[in-house]
């Protein structure tokens, strides 16, 4: 896994705009006493600060594709597929991708 390029000015915005409804992305967040509770999300921000609860649980190709498609951001696309192949458990993959995203909205932040 490479660094990200620095997005443009469009992709930096489209990034750090939410989806609407039909556009969400859904995963779990794990309790000890109360099993999976459903997280619904609609922008980066949201997958970020799920991707740092202690127990995340999201379709990582889901999110792959998500952030192919949805939200049109390829590089970064491929460099989750990449993340998936290299991780070697589920916390690991977690962990490489979450730094990805947060890479990713810096950029973001920075050039809007």
């Amino acid at each position: 896994m490479g660094k990200l390029q620095s997005p443009s000015r469009k992709l930096a915005i489209r990034i750090l705009t939410e989806v609407g409804f039909e556009d969400r992305l859904n995963g779990f967040s794990l309790r000890e006493r109360s099993g999976p509770m459903p997280v619904t999300m609609y922008g980066f921000k949201e997958v970020v600060s799920l991707l740092n609860d202690p127990y995340p649980r999201i379709d990582f190709i889901e999110l792959e594709t998500w952030v192919g498609k949805t939200m049109g951001d390829n590089e970064l696309a491929d460099q989750i597929a990449e993340a998936i192949k290299k991780g070697h458990s589920d916390q690991e993959r977690t962990h490489f991708i979450k730094d990805l995203l947060e890479e990713r909205i810096n950029q973001c932040k920075k050039l809007v």
